[in-house]
């Protein structure tokens, strides 16, 4: 007897309004009568499990989320569309760090915090913006570090980023989502801090800190948005990929490398660039692409790459007098303003240290430290 399963009804409904699609969009993408559609949303309906599988693909969730009967999910913005307009997909630990950044700004969202809040990030530009102008925009908070020979280390330019970011009023945290797609997000809304979350589960340090710059444009927007290498038909993600690539490979001085180093093999070729300029392999020779200075380089960077590629190692960011004992890891998840704001809240008795455990779920020592730091680093 073929196995029979039957999803939520209420969870199914809530699933598909959240994603923002219609009745008949769904019942199309997976091939169902629109009544059938209708029927699971409103009363226990027995599915195949094909029927079952092709329903959660079409709401672009696990299958499991069909089943839960208390289900929080995030509504998926315009700005999360994939190509086709697609939903993008997040794992349950991506929804679930979703909702956590949400927690702190919407937790910050407080008179108490106001005075630290100003900030002239948000809606500083807009996509009538052309590309240079937005560019000029988002060079102000570059600050990119070269090392001895001349190329753009991307760990200490991510630090350095950073900071110059969180002195302005983002917030930057770091997490780790395994065997999930998105790179990072942003919530940029009026009356919240700015929040930007890298995800550091299989990124390069050139490629974070492209994902850094790429948030940090969905900032200054004032749009909130995921960063997904599925997302390729998206308007707002294609500007915020084009004014990166035009603050972190610079016009003439790209063209000028190319020319210095181009070589037949596509891959030599990107490899130097990518090294020079800190940024990742298949954003370089999506620039020379971009830039025309070579006939389908792009295309034949991709098909000259291997089938498998070596595995990622993640790196902390190395605070140089933090005192160990994990503190610079710590450092890379929760950056500087978080904890300075937290603290200086503490120290003025506005909130309890419990409060900060709640929000961090750190240890009131390891706490102290990363305020210290955090108001070292930005200042008081």
């Amino acid at each position: 007897m073929p196995l029979k399963l039957s999803p939520e009804p209420k969870t199914v409904k809530l699933i598909r309004t959240a994603r923002q699609l219609t009745s008949a969009t769904v019942a199309d993408a997976a091939n169902f009568p629109l009544e059938l559609l209708e029927t699971v949303e409103n009363e226990k309906t027995e599915l195949p499990k094909g029927k079952v599988l092709a329903l959660a693909k079409a709401l672009a969730v696990p299958t499991q989320f069909l089943f839960f009967r208390n289900l929080e999910i995030e509504s998926n913005l315009p700005d999360f569309r994939t190509v086709a307009n697609r939903p993008a997909i997040l794992t349950s630990a991506g929804l679930a760090r979703v909702q956590r950044a949400k927690s702190i700004i919407s937790y910050l969202d407080d008179e108490l915090f106001r005075k630290d809040a100003d900030s002239a990030l948000t809606n500083a530009i807009s996509m009538d913006t052309t590309v240079s102008a937005a560019a000029r925009k988002l060079s102000l908070y570059y600050t990119p570090v070269k090392k001895s020979d001349g190329t753009v280390d991307p760990v200490a330019t991510f630090r350095e980023t950073r900071i110059s970011i969180e002195k302005e009023g983002a917030i930057v945290l770091c997490d780790r989502v395994a065997n999930d797609s998105f790179r990072g997000f942003c919530f940029s809304e009026k009356g919240h801090f700015p929040l930007i979350l890298i995800n550091t589960a299989d990124q390069r340090p050139a490629t974070k800190l492209f994902t850094l710059m790429h948030e940090m444009v969905h900032v200054l927007l004032g749009r909130t948005g995921i960063s997904d290498p599925n997302i390729l038909e998206n308007k707002v993600e294609q500007f915020c990929n084009r004014v990166t690539a035009s603050v972190m490979m610079p016009d003439e001085e790209f063209r000028k490398q190319f020319a210095s180093i181009t070589r037949k093999d596509v891959r030599v070729t990107t490899n130097a660039l990518a090294r020079y300029f800190g940024v990742s392999k298949s954003a370089a020779a999506l620039r020379v692409s971009d830039l025309k200075l070579a006939d389908d380089f792009y295309g034949r960077w991709l098909r000259a790459l291997p089938p498998k590629i070596p595995p990622i190692q993640e790196e902390d960011e190395g605070e140089e007098q933090s005192g160990g004992g994990g503190i610079p890891a710590q450092i890379g998840r929760f950056g500087y303003l978080l904890p300075k704001v937290l603290g200086k809240a503490i120290n003025s008795r506005s909130i309890s240290m419990m409060d900060a455990y709640r929000l961090t779920h750190l240890k009131p020592q390891t706490f102290s430290e990363l305020a210290k730091i955090g108001e070292k680093r930005l200042g008081q």
